[in-house]
């Protein structure tokens, strides 16, 4: 289901319940978004996101710049030989961010055939690069104020992300070249809660925008 078959999905129970309370198709999807977002932090949470795959996209195009260690003002990577970051900021890009890290599950060349980069903390960057012999930091990345670094030197990975805007993800993928509108992006959500993500949907813009909701909650106008 994309942006817009989610949104008219929402609106259409909506004007059962007031045709004359109007609701911008910009909220509607702003607070699905939200709600499914929480929908998925849940599942991240409770390390039952791998059931869900579907929800990561690849990305076959994020670049990277090489950065000063000497100039970079996190002590940890002083000890690094090399070190990327990558050219933009994540911020706008939808990753959710929970106990566990960020929805980011890997980074790998594009060829596949170099080392997967897993997720890691600059705490657990000083512990690796402190033991002897220890370089297992060097097949890590590290997020640190909206930027993706690794402690090597890359110019272009691939990636298997869970953001909850592919649009702005496809803008921050600076490889890709993408015209299809916002609208038409997948809405992403697990399938297996995409109807309770509508349900509450509906039940937070009424709210919100005080349309009065059927007392039996259900949102059926044939069975009311």
């Amino acid at each position: 289901m994309n942006n817009r078959k989610f949104v008219s999905r929402v609106s259409s129970q909506l004007r059962m319940l007031s045709k004359d309370d109007y609701v911008s198709d910009r909220y509607i999807l702003s607070t699905g978004v939200t709600i499914a977002s929480k929908f998925i932090t849940q599942k991240i949470q409770n390390r039952s996101i791998n059931k869900d795959t579907s929800l990561y996209k690849e990305v076959l195009c994020i670049e990277f710049e090489p950065k000063n260690i000497f100039e970079c003002k996190y002590a940890e990577f002083k000890s690094c030989n090399n070190l990327s970051r990558s050219k933009k900021n994540i911020k706008d890009i939808g990753i959710l961010f929970t106990r566990y890290g960020s929805s980011i599950k890997e980074l790998y060349s594009i060829d596949r055939n170099s080392t997967v980069f897993s997720e890691s903390t600059l705490y657990q960057l000083r512990l690796d690069s402190e033991r002897a012999g220890g370089s297992n930091y060097l097949n890590k990345f590290y997020i640190i104020d909206n930027y993706i670094y690794i402690p090597k030197e890359v110019k272009v990975l691939s990636g298997l992300i869970l953001s909850i805007d592919q649009y702005e993800l496809d803008i921050f993928c600076d490889c890709s070249e993408d015209c299809e509108s916002a609208w038409e992006k997948e809405f992403i959500a697990p399938d297996s809660q995409l109807e309770d993500i509508i349900n509450y949907t509906i039940q937070q813009v009424s709210m919100s925008k005080q349309i009065p909701v059927d007392e039996k909650g259900n949102l059926n106008s044939n069975e009311k």
